[in-house]
């Protein structure tokens, strides 16, 4: 019925056209052959015409050229004044050229009347005549639609296509399948989006509409829009027509727009760049790849442009996207060198390769993305070996070498990761081998020493050390490989490596250490034209069919089919000789001479008599760092607390060296440690607090040092959290500086005080002070006035006894022997840091939290804490020793700090005790006499007769009651230290001091 489709077109008279409307003029009918459909759309049935020659009209052809050579506004008028077929040719044709005699009369020009014409076209002209139309009349309807604002609007009507028509008959399915047609042939052909260029460059002469334009094509052809429309389109009519287009196939469209992007390049370079990096993420790009290369390379005779216009076009890809074009550049290569050749063949495949990346690589940025892309596994390994032969071979007939320099540094860097070793997929490390055995092939001719630098670094060598050590025999196997080429290259042929074993004798070991010695050669992209060639012959040659194998006779049984191979026929009948039973009578004494086996032991754990008071759910420690916050932060399960508290410190210890774990925690442990409160009454919880607090403190102590020395000022902290913080940097500073003693870090001292004397352990946790948390740190500090004042003390009884010289006896002891005894001392790394990681952040906060606070600080009316800060200070000072650096400085401060606490120390004798310790240590540790008396003998002089009032006040009496005690006799004693120690700078040094006084 189709075929004889018409329509009745009812024609005005002369009589009929008003003044204004001089367009169309009075016609006659006359036979047409196809007739366009009606419009009446809400009358779906098929109208009756007559085909009479004497009722036919004419057409007025004065009438048709002035409607051709009207402005677009009366060309609108006409298209909507429902003209026939002849009245609607010229106007098609003359709105299909794409440079019309009349600039007036082009569509590809944005603006509102170019707008109606389109949306008058896809709306009635083609709903009426498509049909109809012959095939090169749809050619020049079509031609009239190949612009920007046409193609987004068959895209438009594409969308709107119903979803539910593949469900139910849909009376819109034969226009939806024109609308498809329609797309197809604007679209088609490889010069399509050249024309388009081409005629919004002639038409559009602003510079600013015209990039605007283009970004609206680009964003619509490369964005996969066009892709999306017509696969939508053809689902909705997918059980009413059988046909698939290649516009809904990604493949087949990637193709297509590569080569119009190759067809583009021969216009403007630019236009092609833009639409190319809007292509980049369009999957899939190898398509895309095979349609330009292809496409610009044929059209190239001999001495032609191709290369001139790839390199136009690279030039005018963004940056940012050159790293992406030529890592999917080298995928595509990949996919074309992906056959199992021979030597000979490869070495040609690879000249050929090179043949384009010499073209791709001629700028800097574009050579720094190829080695980028070589060195990193993931990319490398997607690559193939002809691939990065033809990458490293590009690389290496460069100018510059220092390209390949970096990459055999980026390389080793990553040979030589314990991680990439251990964890790294296979092929990711056999392709970076691969690829550093032939850079240093390469390098090795190129520069000889910077390959010397680079084989011995200590990359190479910690590298071939851990992969020895790797568990993965494939690793282990390629570090030897390594090992023994890199040999071969920089030591002499008596000297080089051999591991002698049978794994270095296979041919696959022979592969890989020939790969230093090949030397491919560059080829030019003639070479690489034929090599796409060949692939093209072989893809489109048949590959020879395969007949399935004969199907044997279908085994049924009972009735059903049976699948498998055949099964044998079941046995019904014994074969062969019989199994029997003797029986014999000596049997049962032989059993009765067997002893049976002992019983096993009971397990401790089902000694109750109940089975279900067993507990058989055992908390096993933790193994990682988020297992074991997960358990410190479990006030519900005894075991699991006790479990993480008691396991914390050795296993940050444990893992601190070990990767990143601890370290991407420490500040989230540190804080909870600082905070972590104890809900089972823990055994020696303060203790084991203390233990892990130190060793997350050690994993960083640049960066821990600082925020705990913060965190003991500021916070919402206890005074006995804030105590155990200053421990922890007081013991962690001394641990760190080499001063490690077992007992004072975890101390197993007995109890010995009367229990009436002490509260119950819950109650004495909170209520008993600090002590428990300052126990470690008071050791310490006992121990370390010991070693100060002995030495003072045995030089004084020395002096007592001056007149007994003669008669003491002395022993010396040779020099081997001292040497035998003498132990080396550990570093002291806190000489480094002492300064800014301690002294300078804790005694910052303290005069912060004075001037801010002043008698209501914590650390001016409590005196435990303020003790136990400069006891913190006064260690740390002592482990750090003489060589600390800035130690002017800190002394400068520290003895400001000292002598602002006189007036303290006199009310409270614990405070006086630790200042004149701090003073004793602050002279000790000052072996420059000189220096002191010339730097502070303000300091000098006020220290002297403070202690000396001290020392006079506390012998007569005055200052504590009259029985001595065991508090007054320290006093006693560092007084008389810290005098000394004063008498002998002043004694030095008399004359400045006097000189000083006057």
């Amino acid at each position: 019925m189709a075929d004889f489709l018409t329509a009745v077109k009812s024609v005005r008279t002369h009589e009929d056209v008003d003044s204004g409307d001089t367009l169309l003029t009075a016609v006659r009918t006359r036979p047409a052959a196809p007739q366009p459909r009606s419009r009446d759309h809400s009358d779906p049935t098929i109208d009756a015409v007559t085909h009479s020659h004497d009722d036919t009209k004419t057409v007025d052809q004065s009438a048709i050229s002035s409607v051709a050579a009207a402005p677009l506004e009366q060309t609108l008028h006409a298209l909507r004044s429902q003209p026939n077929l002849d009245q609607l040719i010229p106007l098609l044709r003359q709105l299909s050229q794409d440079q019309p005699p009349d600039a007036h009369l082009s569509l590809h020009e944005p603006g509102p009347v170019q707008a109606q014409i389109i949306n008058t076209l896809l709306t009635a002209t083609f709903s009426d005549y498509w049909s109809v139309f012959s095939k090169q009349q749809r050619r020049e309807f079509a031609a009239c639609l190949r612009n920007v604002a046409g193609l987004n609007a068959i895209v438009t009507h594409l969308r709107l296509t119903d979803p539910l028509a593949k469900d139910r008959p849909n009376p819109s399915n034969a226009s939806t399948v024109d609308l498809l047609q329609l797309v197809h042939l604007v679209l088609a052909g490889e010069d399509a989006v050249a024309k388009i260029w081409l005629s919004s460059q002639a038409a559009v002469k602003d510079g600013v509409k015209l990039d605007m334009l283009w970004k609206q094509l680009t964003a619509l052809l490369a964005s996969g829009k066009v892709i999306s429309a017509v696969a939508q389109a053809e689902d909705s009519i997918k059980r009413a027509s059988g046909e698939w287009h290649w516009l809904s196939n990604a493949a087949d469209y990637a193709a297509w727009l590569g080569r119009s992007i190759a067809a583009l390049l021969e216009h403007s370079s630019s236009a092609a760049a833009q639409l190319l990096a809007r292509a980049l993420n369009l999957t899939p790009f190898n398509a895309i790849c095979d349609g330009l290369y292809t496409t610009a390379l044929s059209r190239n005779e001999p001495g032609g442009r191709a290369p001139v216009l790839i390199t136009d076009l690279l030039s005018h890809v963004p940056a940012y996207s050159m790293r992406t074009l030529v890592e999917q550049s080298l995928r595509w290569l990949s996919s074309l060198s992906m056959a199992p050749t021979g030597p000979t063949e490869q070495q040609r495949m690879v000249a050929a390769i090179t043949g384009l990346l010499s073209t791709l690589i001629q700028n800097e940025n574009t050579q720094q993305d190829l080695v980028s892309l070589l060195h990193d596994p993931i990319a490398s390994s997607a690559l193939s070996y002809p691939a990065r032969r033809a990458s490293i071979a590009s690389i290496a007939q460069l100018d510059n070498t220092d390209h390949l320099y970096r990459l055999l540094e980026k390389l080793f860097a990553t040979f030589c990761d314990p991680l990439f070793i251990n964890h790294a997929p296979i092929r990711q490390q056999e392709s970076i081998i691969q690829t550093l055995l032939l850079a240093s092939g390469y390098l090795n001719r190129q520069n000889s020493v910077a390959f010397l630098v680079i084989g011995r670094s200590s990359n190479g060598i910690q590298g071939v050390s851990n992969r020895l050590d790797s568990s993965n025999t494939r690793a282990r196997w390629l570090g030897m490989v390594v090992a023994t080429a890199v040999s071969r290259l920089t030591d002499r042929e008596s000297s080089r490596m051999n591991f002698g074993t049978d794994e270095m004798d296979t041919d696959d070991a022979r592969w890989y250490l020939h790969l230093p010695d090949i030397r491919d050669r560059c080829g030019n992209l003639r070479l690489f034209s034929e090599l796409l060639q060949a692939h093209q012959m072989q893809s489109k040659s048949p590959r020879p069919v395969q007949q399935p194998p004969a199907r044997e006779k279908q085994q049924i049984l009972n009735g059903k089919p049976v699948f498998g191979p055949p099964r044998p026929p079941a046995q019904t009948e014994v074969i062969g000789d019989r199994i029997t039973e003797i029986l014999d009578d000596d049997g049962a004494s032989e059993i009765d001479d067997f002893k049976p086996y002992a019983k096993p032991d009971s397990d401790p754990e089902d000694s109750d008599e109940d089975a279900t008071l067993v507990n058989r759910d055992k908390v096993r420690p933790p193994a990682y760092i988020r297992d074991l916050i997960s358990m410190l932060r479990d006030d519900k399960n005894h075991d699991r607390f006790e479990m993480g508290i008691r396991s914390a410190a050795p296993l940050i210890r444990r893992k601190r060296d070990f990767g990143s774990e601890v370290t991407d925690h420490a500040e989230e442990l540190a804080g909870m440690f600082c905070n972590l409160q104890d809900p089972f009454e823990t055994d020696n919880f303060d203790e084991l607090k203390l233990q892990a607090l130190i060793a997350v403190l050690l994993s960083d102590i640049a960066v821990l040092a600082p925020w705990l020395s913060r965190q003991a000022f500021s916070g919402d902290y206890s005074l006995s959290q804030r105590c155990t913080v200053l421990s922890a940097l007081g013991l962690g500073g001394r641990e760190l500086a080499g001063l490690v003693v077992e007992d004072q870090l975890n101390p197993s001292l007995p109890d010995t005080k009367f229990p009436s004397k002490q509260l119950p352990p819950r109650l004495h946790s909170l209520y008993g002070g600090v002590g428990s948390s300052t126990k470690s740190l008071d050791a310490a500090s006992t121990s370390t006035e010991r070693a100060l004042i002995q030495p003072l003390a045995l030089r004084a009884a020395d002096q007592s006894t001056a007149e007994l010289n003669a008669v003491k006896v002395r022993t010396f002891s040779s020099r081997m022997a001292v040497e035998r005894t003498k132990r080396k001392a550990p570093p002291n790394r806190l000489a480094k840091i002492f300064g800014q990681a301690f002294f300078f952040p804790l005694a910052n906060r303290y005069q912060q939290e004075v001037a801010a606070y002043g008698s209501a600080s914590v650390f001016a009316s409590v005196p435990v804490v303020l003790v136990t800060f400069l006891k913190t200070l006064t260690l740390l000072l002592h482990a750090s020793g003489p060589a600390t650096l800035a130690l002017p400085q800190i002394t400068a401060e520290f003895w400001e700090l000292l002598l602002s606490l006189r007036v303290r120390a006199v009310s409270d004798i614990t405070i006086l005790q630790t200042v004149l310790f701090a003073l004793l240590t602050l002279l000790e540790m000052n072996t420059d006499k000189r220096r002191i008396a010339e730097e502070h003998p303000r300091e000098l002089m006020e220290t002297q007769r403070w202690v000396d009032m001290v020392f006079d006040r506390t012998g007569g009496g005055n200052f504590i009651a009259e029985n001595e005690n065991t508090d007054e006799a320290k006093v006693r004693t560092l007084a008389a230290a810290v005098l000394v120690k004063t008498k002998e700078v002043i004694d030095a040094y008399q004359k400045q001091l006097v000189g000083y006084g006057q």
